[in-house]
C-alpha cells in the first residue's frame, strides 16, 4: 500500500515536471519571439525613419532653387516614403500581435488539456512569489 502511494505521488511529481517544462518552454518561445518582433520593428522603424530624414533634409535644402514642379514631385516622393514606413510598420506589428497570439493560444490548450495540473502551477508560483515577496 505504501509503496503504490509512492508511485501515485513519484509520478505525479514527474508529470508536473514535465508539465512545467513543457509551460516553461512555452513562456520561453512567447518572449524570444516578442523579442525579436520588437527588434524587426525598432529596426525597420529606425531605417524608415532615418531614410525620411534624410529625404526631408535634402528637400529643405533645396527648397529655394525648386520649381513648383519639381518641388510637387518631391512632395509625393515624400508621401511615397511615408506611406511605406507605416506599411512596414503595421507587417511588423501584426507579426509580433500573431506570435504574442500563438503564445496565448499554447496556453490556453495546455489549461484545457490540464486544468488541474495548470491550478496547481498557478498556486505552486503564486506560493513562490509570496515567499520571495515576504523575504524583501
Amino acid at each position: 500500500m505504501q509503496n503504490t502511494i509512492s508511485n501515485k505521488v513519484e509520478g505525479a511529481v514527474a508529470a508536473a515536471e514535465n508539465m512545467a517544462q513543457r509551460t516553461g518552454t512555452a513562456v520561453g518561445n512567447v518572449v524570444d519571439a516578442t523579442k525579436s518582433a520588437g527588434k524587426q520593428v525598432g529596426a525597420a522603424a529606425s531605417s524608415e525613419m532615418s531614410n525620411l530624414r534624410a529625404d526631408l533634409d535634402d528637400l529643405i535644402s533645396r527648397i529655394p532653387s525648386l520649381s513648383d514642379i519639381d518641388l510637387e514631385e518631391a512632395k509625393e516622393k515624400l508621401m511615397t516614403k511615408m506611406a511605406s514606413a507605416k506599411e512596414v510598420a503595421k507587417i511588423v506589428a501584426a507579426d509580433a500581435r500573431k506570435h504574442f497570439n500563438d503564445g496565448v493560444d499554447c496556453s490556453r490548450g495546455y489549461v484545457k488539456e490540464n486544468p488541474l495540473q495548470a491550478v496547481g502551477y498557478a498556486a505552486a508560483i503564486g506560493f513562490l512569489l509570496g515567499l520571495l515577496i515576504s523575504r524583501r
